[in-house]
């Protein structure tokens, strides 16, 4: 019976041949203490730094919505001036001033185009003349030099 394992978990190799299972249980069971208290500060220590991570994920989402915010403001202010630019280049084409073309709605070029010269169809043309000071820039007399001479000075 030599062979027979539960012979030998019964005896112990020391001198004085019984074990003490009382103690073995109370050094066990100090040991599995030990490692119940690490393993309550590794999940404390876990639980800060997911906190930590959660933190940082919010600050991230932030600054994502933030830099979102910011390209569709560019995308809007790029938009903005280049249909500035197309108003200016249509009011140069059409002869119209540029307000007028700004009022305008067309999507591009073209069709500002098109609107603007129906527009000027059924504008009548600006005042041309030297003395009044209207779309001609070598005006002779300006409203302020006008209104100057009704007051005689």
């Amino acid at each position: 019976m030599a062979d027979d394992p539960t012979k030998q978990d019964q005896t112990d190799d020391t001198d004085e041949g019984t074990v003490d299972w009382k103690a073995k249980y109370e050094e066990m069971r100090t040991h599995a203490r030990d490692w119940e208290s690490k393993a309550k500060a590794n999940k404390d220590a876990a639980q800060e730094l997911e906190k930590l991570k959660a933190a940082n994920l919010s600050e991230q989402e932030k600054a994502i919505a933030r830099a979102e915010k910011a390209e569709a403001e560019l995308q809007q202010l790029k938009a903005q001036a280049e249909r500035a630019q197309m108003a200016q280049r249509v009011a140069a084409k059409t002869k119209l001033p540029l307000e007028v073309v700004q009022t305008l709605n067309g999507e591009d070029e073209e069709s500002l185009v098109k609107q603007a010269t129906a527009l000027k169809k059924l504008v009548p043309n600006y005042p041309n003349r030297e003395d009044d000071g209207g779309g001609n820039t070598n005006a002779k007399k300006t409203n302020a030099d006008r209104f100057a001479e009704n007051l005689g000075l």
